[in-house]
């Protein structure tokens, strides 16, 4: 209970403490949506649905994943990675090994992002990952520190819009997610993103009829979709949003 607690508040206080932060010029509310670990699914089943709404999202790769299985579901190969950047999708770096960050130090870091970066360049040739996401949504000020200096983006998994002093090293976002999915609450913080000109980011892993605690349905994807599209919120890549956010 006491290691939890500490989790807890060691949490709260490197969420409090912005260290890229950047004053939004955002005049009207933006979205994104992203994949974290690009299960064989979220390739196959979830680009097709984004790509059928003319939406294009940010997935977020482990390369250390690529070709295998992990926490018993398939990933993606290395050609769905191909298709995806071909389609027009932002290829985002999840780290090589998805390790905690937070127990690494900065070497261990730097080793595994450098992996990942090796891995894309023989993949892609010359894509250059500018968004990363914190594996398990683990972040420590450490960890916040070393990848700010990294990426042009950092997204958590903490709930909630983005908007007034945005702290890019630590992106709010909306899970859509089995275990927690609740379309009237997406509706909710989608009208709320509108009244407010905020970013919000969704987030999810594999997309199908059974999907882990921490994927989605078919269709749990697409009413999302829906809701922004009736919503008249425009839907961008991270990298893409975050610019608008930066400069307008």
């Amino acid at each position: 209970m006491a290691t939890g607690l500490l989790t807890r508040i060691e949490g709260a206080i490197t969420r409090a403490i912005p260290l890229n932060p950047i004053q939004s010029r955002l005049t009207e509310a933006v979205a994104s949506i992203s994949f974290d670990d690009i299960p064989f699914s979220a390739a196959r089943v979830g680009a097709p649905i984004l790509e059928r709404a003319q939406i294009q999202g940010t997935f977020y790769v482990c390369g250390g994943h690529t070709g295998q299985t992990f926490e018993d579901r398939a990933q993606h190969e290395s050609h769905d990675l191909l298709a995806l950047h071909q389609a027009g999708h932002e290829i985002a770096c999840h780290t090589y090994a998805h390790p905690f960050v937070t127990k690494l130090t900065d070497a261990g870091r730097d080793q595994d992002r450098k992996a990942n970066a090796d891995f894309m360049r023989k993949t892609l040739g010359d894509v250059m990952m500018t968004s990363f996401a914190y594996p398990y949504g683990a972040v420590s000020l450490a960890a916040k520190a070393y990848y700010a200096r990294q990426f042009f983006t950092c997204r958590g998994v903490y709930r909630g819009l983005n908007t007034g002093r945005v702290d890019f090293s630590e992106l709010r976002a909306i899970g859509i997610e089995r275990r927690q999915h609740d379309i009237g609450q997406v509706r909710d913080l989608v009208a709320e993103a509108k009244a407010r000109h905020a970013w919000i980011i969704f987030f999810t892993h594999d997309v199908g009829p059974d999907p882990s605690d921490y994927g989605c349905t078919p269709q749990n994807l697409e009413d999302v979709i829906t809701t922004l599209k009736d919503a008249g919120i425009e839907t961008l890549p991270v990298k893409a949003a975050a610019a608008k956010v930066m400069f307008g």
